[in-house]
């Protein structure tokens, strides 16, 4: 029997490596017809596009300095705080999401156990793990925007974090040109949005270009800069978002190296960035075929490659990659995957298996009727019944039982893509 790491090396050189080097290629030879010198792939989903942009940029000659840069949604949402509007501010600190208590919720603004338990006082909070329910999460949205204490502390706590955050910004040379091109998976485009507010503050007055993957919703503002989108956005793309799953896009895209927390100074007075607690060995060994696998992939397919692309074709074969590897996984995939864990709050305090058996109990909540009379209720717990990865749980499932199961969380997904057009 093959070890898990010889498995998931065969799965990333077969699906992850042709799918993030069609995409690659395109953020490159995008970035080279613009005339753009230096890209920055954004941690930690530029890990592997970055490895693989290096070694295409040096085969065709490109003449672009390919950068990691190490960052994450809280690390760049924290120094920004002070700087942006309060109602965005209060906006993005209460978020709803997949798994949602007060503690979590308070968590974001990176409290002290003492300042915690002021808030818990102060906001009448007696359960802080207590999952929410969307009529709770509001109730609590409204105590805390009123709150002066919550208020000040995050504005104190983001000014501090300021100077050592452009001081790496400064170091990793994003300030050098009137441009700054930054690569991502993607999804809201909120980091873009994060940079620039940042950098506009300092006095900044380049401009920013992304490239993503994809992109469900609109750009907030024409200030943040460009978004360029490789699979889909909000106003294209309508098939190919029905059959993704970004939360495994995002698995497929993991990196060797914890979340970016913040960026302080070191003994020399350098600004660096600071990680959050190194990987388990185990996850540290799958990560490390995923990325040989497509690694691999990339230095055979260099060998014959071209500078010639075609977007059309590109397309179609990522579509066909993807489409069977997230809506059609077979079980040993699916156990293959099930080691991966994942998370949608910006704190990474809590980690929950992107599929496993354990989970098929919660398919029930993905029937349309079930879904449609949970929607009428309107009092979901946040988290409750959600998957990060339905169509790998239902892999789960005897053969008989899949095809129903896929059948409603596809038209579930399409009548939600309908509405919202």
């Amino acid at each position: 029997m093959k070890k898990t790491t010889e498995l998931m090396y065969e799965y990333s050189n077969k699906i992850v490596g042709p799918t993030m080097y069609e995409y690659t290629k395109w953020v490159l030879l995008q970035a080279h017809a613009r005339g753009l010198k230096r890209v920055y792939f954004l941690a930690r989903d530029g890990y592997l596009l970055c490895e693989m942009a290096k070694m295409l940029s040096q085969r065709h000659s490109l003449d672009i300095d390919c950068r990691y840069l190490y960052c994450s949604r809280s690390a760049l949402r924290m120094p920004s705080y002070h700087v942006m509007q309060k109602s965005e501010m209060y906006d993005i600190l209460l978020l709803s999401g997949y798994y949602v208590t007060p503690k979590t919720l308070l968590e974001r603004g990176r409290f002290t156990d003492s300042e915690l338990q002021r808030l818990y006082d102060e906001l009448d909070i007696t359960e802080p793990d207590k999952t929410l329910n969307e009529g709770e999460l509001n109730q609590l949205r409204e105590k805390i925007t009123r709150n002066e204490f919550y208020k000040q502390t995050i504005l104190e706590r983001s000014r501090q974090a300021y100077n050592a955050t452009i001081d790496y910004f400064k170091a990793e040379g994003l300030l050098d040109n009137d441009y700054i091109a930054i690569v991502d998976s993607g999804w809201t485009g909120s980091m873009q949005r994060s940079m620039r507010q940042l950098l506009e503050a300092h006095g900044y007055t380049g401009r920013i270009v992304g490239f993503y993957f994809g992109m469900y919703t609109s750009p907030k503002c024409e200030c943040d800069g460009e978004y360029n989108t490789f699979y889909f956005n909000k106003k294209k793309g309508d098939k190919r978002k029905l059959y993704f799953n970004n939360n495994l896009f995002e698995c497929m895209l993991s990196a060797p190296h914890a979340m970016t927390l913040y960026y302080d100074y070191d003994k020399s007075g350098k600004a660096i960035p600071v990680l959050a607690s190194d990987l388990s060995a185990s996850m540290l060994e799958l990560i490390n075929a995923q990325l040989a696998g497509a690694l691999d992939y990339t230095k055979q397919r260099l060998e014959q490659d071209t500078i010639s692309y075609d977007y059309k074709k590109s397309i179609r074969l990522c579509f066909s990659l993807l489409k069977r590897a997230m809506v059609y996984p077979t079980r040993a995939e699916a156990e293959l995957l099930s080691s991966f864990t994942f998370c949608d709050d910006i704190t990474e305090n809590y980690s929950l298996s992107i599929a496993s058996e354990q989970m098929r109990g919660a398919l029930k909540n993905y029937t349309i009727f079930r879904r449609i009379i949970t929607k009428l209720r309107g009092k979901k717990q946040t988290g409750e019944g959600e998957l990060f990865w339905p169509y790998g749980v239902v892999a789960f499932c005897p053969k008989i039982q899949r095809p129903w199961y896929r059948f409603n969380i596809l038209l579930w997904d399409l009548l939600k893509l309908k509405l919202k057009k």
